[in-house]
Order: structure tokens, then sequence, then C-alpha cells
């Protein structure tokens, strides 16, 4: 293994011409990394890559907006290797992983997952794109912080832990809802809006499980789309689990098509 590794270099990027110029290889594959190149997201991102003969040939980040903080990486399993053997990185000992298939592997020599699940990257097609009627669906703000965070709580599957939301996101995004009275029953909403690298990524779409099947997931996504659509942000993406047919037929019909595979899930430091 050190012989594999001794010819790759590995730095932290602080320039994002490089950065970008590498993830825009595949935007829909990189499109949450993109996203944290935004001046709103760049604070708490760090870009590490590992290059051989002056080339990036894979590259790493770790965004810490959230608890845990989010590893995500792309190119080949030696390069993330020789970015997680470099002692000088710091890299946290908990974080929250995102990664194509052929990646985990290399991920897992140093760090143990837990439970991960295999998700869909799915893409807007926009030419395929249906509004659903918005009736009942209303714009979220900060203000609806505690009324998210119940609604993602009581519609959790059993273990299930939200990782990816924090109430900073809903004043950085777009976030809507569909009400009962007082009570949130469904919303959807974004973990990354940057108009400035022209992407989004949807997530955050919940239904409270005795409201499911009645549209509002599908309703409350579609509002974003259409708001995403109306600044010309592309792509526009989102993960689902693969298990999850319901919500795969759901993003179908609203125009999104599946790019390939992802997997995700919460991880530690191997001793």
């Amino acid at each position: 293994r050190v012989a594999d590794l001794s010819a790759w270099r590995v730095t932290r990027l602080d320039n994002k011409q490089p950065i970008r110029a590498f993830l825009d290889r595949d935007r829909i594959q990189t499109a949450y990394a993109l996203g944290d190149l935004d001046d709103a997201f760049w604070p708490q991102s760090a870009f590490f890559g590992a290059s051989r003969g002056g080339a990036i040939e894979t590259l790493a980040l770790v965004y810490r907006g959230l608890e845990p903080p989010v590893f995500c990486a792309f190119g080949t399993p030696k390069g993330v290797a020789a970015i997680l053997s470099a002692p000088a990185l710091d890299l946290p000992d908990e974080v929250y992983v995102l990664l194509p298939p052929a990646l985990e592997p290399a991920f897992s020599a140093s760090y143990t997952l837990h439970q991960p699940h295999e998700e869909w990257r799915m893409a807007l097609d926009p030419a395929a794109f249906a509004l659903p009627h918005l009736d009942g669906v209303a714009r979220l703000d900060g203000g609806h912080a505690a009324a998210l965070g119940a609604l993602f709580k009581h519609a959790a599957e059993p273990g299930e832990e939200i990782v990816a939301f924090s109430p900073w996101q809903i004043e950085h995004g777009a976030f809507y809802g569909v009400w009962e009275g007082a009570e949130l029953i469904a919303a959807a909403g974004t973990h990354v809006w940057s108009e400035a690298e022209r992407v989004v990524a949807i997530g955050n779409v919940f239904t409270r499980p005795d409201r499911r099947g009645r549209g509002h997931a599908a309703r409350c996504t579609g509002a974003v789309v259409r708001d995403a659509l109306a600044v010309a942000l592309d792509p526009i993406v989102l993960n689902v689990r693969r298990s999850n047919a319901a919500a795969v037929h759901v993003y179908q019909k609203l125009g999104f098509r599946a790019h390939g595979a992802m997997i995700e899930g919460p991880a530690l430091r191997r001793k």
C-alpha cells in the first residue's frame, strides 16, 4: 500500500477554479460539491485533491456546515486512499458519507460505515417536468424551522436520523410545505441552492406517515423545482433510496431520471 500511495501528492485546494473544472466533468454526480463552491457554503467547505504528475485525479470534500460533517469524493479509489492516508489533513473521526459505489471499498479501509444505503442520484429533465397543482402548498421560512424539525422526526423511518438538515438551509434555499391547521404534515426543500454555480440539490422531502399517498410530496417538490427553473438552475438533482419504489415513481412523474448510484450513511474512523 505504501508503494501504491507514494506517487500521490495530496493538498488542500483553496482556488475554486481547478475544483470547479474537475467537478464540471459530471455536474449531476458532483452537484452537492459544486454547490459548496458558492460563497454561502465555501467557508464551511474543505476541498482536498490527490494528484499524480500535476493533474488532479481525485477530489474530496469535507463540509462542516452540518453535524456530523459530510464527506464526499470523486475520482479513483487509489486517490481516495491517498487522501484518507494524509495525516496532516485532520479529517473528522465521524462523518456522513456520500460516494459513488466504486469508491466505497477505499473509503471503508479507513472508516467503518454504519448501515449504509444505496441511493439513486436523479436529475431533472426540464422538458419532461410537469408542474402539479399547488393547492395548499405554502412557502416556508426560517420561522418554520421548529415545525420542519418536528415533521422530520415524526416522518423518519425507525432508526433513521435526519442529519442533512439545518435551519440555515431554509434561508439559503427553497422550502415548501402543506399545513393542517398549525401542524406541518409535508415538506420539501433543498440541501444546496446556488445561483452562482447554477445548481440545486432537493432534499428533506417528508410526509407524515398517516398523510402519505395524497400527492403532498409531489406538490411540495414541484414547487421547489418551479423556483429552480425560474432562475435557470441546471442541474436540479436529488437522492432517493433505490428501495423506495414509491418515491422513485413520484420523482419520475415529475420529470426526474436516474443518473447513477450513490452510497450514503454515517461512518466512524477506524482506530
